[in-house]
């Protein structure tokens, strides 16, 4: 099964500890169960909860793993096919992605607006 996944990030190494803090998005594309491809799709900084960004800079993905999420953001990936995944733990990126390909990244269903 073929996929794309985003990772949030802020550095380029680890996930991002909450999807509006992220300055780029590693973007996976996975073949067979393994990375194909990796590129970075760089973000402007913007306010948190500004969703129609995250919504538009993560066209294409399938899923988007991150260290949290408010509802408003959540609830817009969602909308418009993207699931977000909110891992439990701090991760670098190259962990996070083996993790989750694998079916073992440890997640929460808790959402967190870090904006108020």
């Amino acid at each position: 099964m073929n996929s794309r996944i985003a990772i949030g990030t802020t550095d380029g190494v680890s996930l991002c500890d909450h999807l509006a803090r992220s300055a780029a998005f590693i973007v996976l594309d996975v073949e067979d169960g393994r990375i194909a491809s990796r590129s970075e799709r760089r973000r402007d900084s913007g306010p948190c909860g500004n969703h129609k960004s995250f919504v538009e800079m993560l066209e294409g993905c399938d899923a988007v793993i991150c260290g949290g999420i408010g509802q408003g953001a959540f609830d817009a990936l969602r909308q418009h096919g993207i699931t977000p995944v909110v891992a439990a733990a701090s991760h670098g990126i190259e962990e996070a992605a083996a993790l989750y390909l694998e079916g073992r990244l440890a997640t929460t269903g808790e959402r967190v607006c870090l904006c108020h």
